[in-house]
C-alpha cells in the first residue's frame, strides 16, 4: 500500500541486537524530498532479536529519498526511495500552536483541545481500555492524557504484569525495552486516533510510590528512554508529549534543570515538532521555556472566577491549557468532588479567557478505583456539557478566541474583533442584557452600521436560541460600542448564560 502524508510509513532492517551507545540512537535516517529539497533525520529503534525500525511520516506529498546511518554495519549505508501519496479527505495532519494562543493541524484546520484524562488507561484489560476509547469519543472530547508508566497508590486496584523493560540485578534497564510493551502503547495511540482523539502521552510518572521503581531511574537512563518512545510514536500524526503530570512531586530527586534537559532532548529528538509540556503540583514550571510549546497548568483557582487564567497567556505568550481545574466527583477532597455545574462553570471561564481546559470524573467506584484512574463509563452530568462547548468552538472561523480587552473589560468578551464574540455571564444570569460590545486595541475596529445577530446560550441545558432582531452599531466609542436599538435583550433569570454575536455583513 502506497504511503500517505501525516502517516506513519516504516522501514526495517535486520542487524545484532547491541544496545545503544549513550545520547547516540542505534540508527538514524536522512529523508529529502526531491521536489523542493525538504530534509528530515529520523531517528530509529530497535524493535525486538535483530529488528530495528524507522517510522516516517511525509508532510507533503512526493518521493523522498533516504539513506540509514548508523554505527552498527548491517544498519549503515542502506538508501532507498519512499513514494507518498497526498493525505486522505478528513486528515488534516499533527496539531500546532496556531495564532500564538491556540491550535491548528498542519493542513490549518482548528483544533480545539477540549481534553479527558485517565491516568492508568493503558494498562487496563483490553475490553476496558477500549470501551474507554468510545465513551470518550462520544463525548466529544478532542483529546485524553495517559501515562505510559503504570500508576500506583491510592484508588489504584489493578497493577499491570506487562512492564516497560527489563529488570536485572541492577534495577531496571531502558536499553532493553520490552517490545510487547510498546506495541500497546502504539496500538493504543492508532486506536485514539481511529476516532479523532490525540492522545497526550505523560511520559514519566510522578506516581509510583515505590512501587515499581520507575520513578528512580537515572537521568542518563530517563535520556535513553526519552530517544526511544519519541523515535517510536513521533511518526503518529495525534502525539502531545507532556514529560510529567505533577513534576513537582519529585522536586527532591530531580530538581528543575534536570527536567528542561528532559524537555530539551524531547524537542530535539522529534522531527516533527509535537506539542510539548509539563505539569505542575503546587509550584509552577517556567514554560517560558524554549522547548516548551504551551503551558500545561495547575492551579485550583485559575478558572473559579473571571480575570485570572487570561494572566497566565499574559505571563508566558503561549497556548495556555487548565489539564486540572479540580474533577467532577464526590471523594472527600478538594480536587476531587466538584459538582457538574461547577465544572462546566469553569470550562466555560477558561473558553472566555482564550484558554483551554481538561476534564476529569473521581466518583468513587464500586471497585474502589475512579475513572480518572481506569477509564470505563462516565457516571457524571459534565461530558455532555463539554462536548456542547466544543461543538460551540467548532463554529468559531478561526483557531481560537481571544479576550477583545484584557487590560480592562469587565464583561470579559473574548472573540475575534468585529466578527464573532463570545461572552459567559456565569451560573446565574440577569433577567436581560443591553448589546454592548468591547473595543480592543488590536485587530479590526468596530464602526458604525456594523450589523450583529445575538444567540442566547443555555451552557447546562445545552440549547441554543437566536434573538429574533438584528443590532446595527450606532455609537463606537474609544473602549466600547452600543447598538441604535437599545430596548434590552430578555434572559432566562438565574440560569448559566453565555451570549454569542456574530457579524451579519
Amino acid at each position: 500500500m502506497r504511503p500517505v502524508c501525516h502517516r506513519p510509513a516504516e522501514l526495517a532492517f535486520a542487524a545484532p541486537p547491541v544496545p545503544p551507545a549513550p545520547g547516540r540512537d542505534p540508527l538514524v535516517v536522512d529523508f529529502t524530498h526531491e521536489g523542493d529539497g525538504g530534509h528530515l533525520r529520523v531517528p530509529g529503534f530497535w524493535d525486538g532479536r535483530d529488528r530495528y525500525r524507522v517510522r516516517f511520516s511525509a508532510p507533503v506529498a512526493g518521493r523522498w529519498n533516504w539513506r540509514t546511518h548508523s554505527d552498527l554495519p548491517a544498519l549503515h549505508g542502506h538508501a532507498g526511495v519512499v513514494d507518498v501519496g497526498a493525505a486522505p479527505e478528513g486528515e488534516h495532519g499533527p496539531v500546532r500552536v496556531a495564532g500564538g494562543f491556540h491550535f491548528a493541524h498542519a493542513d490549518g484546520t482548528p483544533f480545539r483541545p477540549v481534553g479527558a484524562t485517565v491516568y492508568n488507561w493503558l494498562h487496563q484489560p483490553e475490553d476496558l481500555h477500549r470501551q474507554t476509547v468510545e465513551v470518550i469519543a462520544d463525548a466529544g472530547f478532542t483529546k485524553l492524557r495517559f501515562m505510559v508508566f503504570p500508576q500506583a497508590g491510592d484508588h489504584v486496584e489493578h497493577h499491570p504484569e506487562l512492564l516497560p523493560f527489563e529488570h536485572g540485578p541492577g534495577g531496571w534497564d531502558p536499553a532493553r525495552p520490552v517490545p510487547e510493551f510498546f506495541e500497546r502503547l502504539d496500538s493504543s495511540v492508532e486506536l485514539l486516533g481511529s476516532r479523532g482523539i490525540q492522545a497526550e502521552v505523560l511520559l514519566l510518572s510522578t506516581y509510583d510510590g515505590g512501587h515499581f521503581g520507575l520513578d528512580t531511574l537515572t537521568e542518563e537512563q530517563d535520556a535513553t528512554y526519552l530517544r526511544y518512545v519519541v523515535a517510536r510514536l513521533a511518526a503518529h500524526p495525534g502525539v502531545w508529549w507532556s514529560l510529567a503530570n505533577e513534576y513537582d512531586i519529585l522536586a527532591a530527586t530531580r530538581p528543575d534543570d534536570r527536567w528542561t534537559r528532559a524537555g530539551n532532548l524531547v524537542a530535539a529528538s522529534d522531527p516533527y515538532g509535537h506539542p510539548r509540556s509539563i505539569h505542575n503540583w503546587l509550584r509552577l514550571y517556567d514554560h517560558n521555556q524554549s522547548w516548551v510549546t504551551h503551558a500545561s497548568v495547575q492551579i485550583g483557582q485559575a478558572a473559579q472566577d473571571f480575570g485570572r487564567a487570561s494572566l497566565l497567556r499574559d505571563a508566558y505568550s503561549k497556548p495556555v491549557v487548565l489539564d486540572e481545574i479540580c474533577y467532577e466527583g464526590d471523594l472527600d477532597l478538594r480536587w476531587g468532588n466538584l459538582a457538574a455545574e461547577e465544572l462546566v462553570h469553569r470550562f466555560w471561564i477558561a473558553t472566555v479567557s482564550g484558554c483551554y481546559a481538561s476534564h476529569g470524573e473521581s466518583f468513587l467506584l464500586d471497585d474502589g478505583s475512579l475513572h480518572i484512574v481506569r477509564g470505563g463509563p462516565f457516571h457524571g452530568e459534565s461530558p455532555s456539557r463539554l462536548g456542547f462547548l466544543r461543538r460551540i468552538l467548532d463554529e468559531v472561523p478561526t483557531p481560537g478566541l481571544d479576550p477583545i480587552d484584557p487590560w480592562w473589560d469587565g464583561t470579559f468578551v473574548a472573540g475575534i474583533p468585529t466578527r464573532h464574540y463570545l461572552q459567559y455571564l456565569g451560573r446565574s444570569a440577569p433577567d436581560a442584557w443591553t448589546f454592548r460590545l468591547p473595543q480592543g486595541h488590536r485587530g479590526d475596529r468596530l464602526a458604525p452600521g456594523q450589523r450583529y445577530e445575538v444567540d442566547i446560550i443555555d451552557t447546562w441545558d445545552m440549547t441554543v436560541t437566536t434573538v429574533e432582531r438584528e443590532f446595527e452599531l450606532a455609537e463606537v466609542r474609544r473602549n466600547e460600542a452600543t447598538a441604535g436599538d437599545g430596548e434590552p435583550v430578555a434572559l432566562p433569570p438565574g440560569r448559566p448564560i453565555a451570549l454569542r454575536i456574530r457579524r451579519l455583513d
